[in-house]
């Protein structure tokens, strides 16, 4: 694994303790499906619906490249490819979001919820 891989992985550890402190619950992490694969999969206990989680790491922020800029068109359609794959394994028909955890260092500098993947 390079770096690069374990740095992510930090960043992944870091969001599922930020969503645990928020009250979710981890269902899974690093979930394949077929060419895709969902960073971490968490229900929000107080919403009541399942959150499909993509982290994005960087060690230090960028003014000009914020870290949210790197999940483009691309990605947002392999993510609900992937959510869509997962529902259809798991028999899930309750609601549901895609969210963004960025992480930068060693904390949680921005959650964007929804990211505009309506899934239902």
């Amino acid at each position: 694994m390079t770096s690069a891989q374990d740095y992510g992985k930090r960043g992944e550890e870091i969001a599922m303790r930020f969503l645990v402190g928020l009250g979710y619950e981890i269902r899974g992490r690093n979930v394949r499906l077929m060419r895709d694969e969902i960073d971490i999969v968490a229900f929000d206990v107080s919403r009541q619906m399942m959150v499909f989680v993509e982290v994005k790491t960087r060690r230090r922020s960028s003014e000009t490249y914020p870290i949210r800029t790197s999940v483009d068109r691309r990605k947002k359609s392999a993510m609900k490819r992937a959510v869509a794959r997962w529902v259809i394994a798991n028999e899930y028909d309750e609601a549901g979001r895609i969210d963004l955890l960025c992480v930068e260092g060693e904390r949680v500098v921005e959650h964007i919820m929804d990211i505009g993947a309506k899934l239902y």
